[in-house]
């Protein structure tokens, strides 16, 4: 499996994401807000892998939030905005159609991030990385399967949605 470094405006990371192209007729990915845009992962730090075969791509973003968990500030609720921002750190993006194994993938996915985020931004952010799966939008029986044949741990679901952190691997 080789990975290749891209970025979220990469024409071949975007057919994938959006299913056109030699994808054309899977359809967009389910997390995908806007296809058809010229970017999928929004504002933050990233790192975008591509499959040379270009039939899988992996985004991992490390996004402020605007609330503190629980405050319901980011819903609304509240006209007060929380002065005390915190980051998550997520895999935002994981599209497999036909480069191999999924869990194969998503291990060496998350070394190379490992190591493409240190080289592009010095460290490794303090957060976990983590991933959430919409399970009422898969249609495995086993929503988060290949994550957790990948190693990731602590499956928790909240709101329909199963969460997920990434092993720690040395550097």
């Amino acid at each position: 499996m080789n990975w290749i470094l891209s970025s979220s405006s990469d024409h071949v990371a975007l057919s994938i994401v959006d299913g056109t192209g030699k994808h054309k007729g899977n359809g967009p990915h389910y997390s995908r807000r806007t296809p058809g845009s010229k970017t999928f992962t929004g504002v933050g730090q990233e790192i975008v892998l591509v499959t040379s075969c270009g039939n899988a791509v992996w985004a991992v973003v490390r996004q402020r939030t605007p609330a503190k968990r629980g405050s319901g500030i980011s819903r609304g609720r509240d006209g007060v905005s929380d002065s005390s921002c915190r980051y998550i750190w997520r895999n935002m993006m994981f599209r497999n159609l036909g480069a191999g194994l999924s869990s194969d993938l998503i291990r060496s996915a998350v070394e190379l991030t490992y190591t493409h985020w240190v080289n592009r931004y010095g460290n490794l952010p303090v957060e976990i990385l983590r991933t959430e799966v919409d399970i009422s939008k898969v249609q495995s029986k086993n929503p988060g399967y290949c994550y957790k044949c990948a190693g990731w741990i602590n499956p928790r679901i909240v709101r329909r949605k199963l969460y997920l952190d990434a092993p720690e691997l040395p550097l």
